[in-house]
């Protein structure tokens, strides 16, 4: 299988037309459309090439999945994660946290107040279906949600929570990198009332669910020892 490690921003719509795909001005080098071909295309085509850089534009379907954390890399994470460290790659991975439910009790006893419910869906265009797998960040923070099967989701917050207390906040909501752009949606916070409904519709991105960047072959399993 192939993989694009570093996919490239450049815009595939203003390139040139080639036989074989675009060119690129940025790099003055032609990108090969991959999204025409099939699988045993791809391979022939890099087998042609021997080992030479290529650039192509391809579904994000024909590439490889990203290589699994090796359990020495988990074990230095869970560590630093004790330490109170966290490293920037995993921050952007790391799925919403449930926010607090409760708030801490202030000195002098107050009655407790009903937690503010935010629910509703994530829709894939304006007719489309549910959105599964959605992450929902409440402001800045590693707080929220993330969406079922169905696009469905629900937030329940403590009312003294200081995102809750400012009377307003905004939900990000980022699904499928190469698929939809992400979006920021406010959200009011009444001082009482019935839970808050939401209908997201998502925005797909141009080239939907296609990654373009340089060519890497992924290296085929190596046969045990029989020894």
């Amino acid at each position: 299988m192939v993989s694009i490690p570093q996919p490239c921003a450049q815009p595939w719509a203003l390139m040139s037309p080639t036989a074989a795909g675009r060119h690129c001005a940025a790099c003055a080098t032609e990108v090969v459309d991959f999204t025409r071909l099939s699988e045993a295309e791809i391979l022939a085509f890099l087998a042609r090439h021997s080992g030479r850089p290529v650039c192509a534009n391809a579904y994000a379907t024909q590439l490889a999945p990203p290589p699994p954390v090796s359990r020495w890399r988990r074990w230095a994470l869970a560590g630093l994660a004790l330490l109170g460290w966290q490293s920037v790659s995993s921050c952007a991975t790391q799925p919403p946290q449930q926010p607090p439910t409760t708030a801490a009790a202030p000195a002098a006893a107050q009655p407790q107040q009903q937690p503010v419910v935010i629910r509703g869906q994530v829709l894939d265009g304006p007719n489309g279906p549910g959105v599964g797998g959605a992450q929902l960040f409440i402001n800045d923070t590693e707080y929220g949600t993330v969406t079922d099967e169905n696009g469905r989701f629900e937030l329940v917050l403590a009312r003294g929570w200081k995102p809750v207390r400012a009377s307003q906040l905004t939900l990000r909501v980022q699904a499928g990198h190469f698929t939809f752009k992400p979006q920021v949606v406010p959200v009011n916070i009444p001082a009482a009332g019935p839970p808050i409904e939401l209908l997201i519709t998502l925005e797909s991105i141009e080239g939907r669910g296609q990654v373009m960047g340089k060519i890497r072959m992924t290296e085929p399993p190596v046969a045990p020892p029989k020894g």
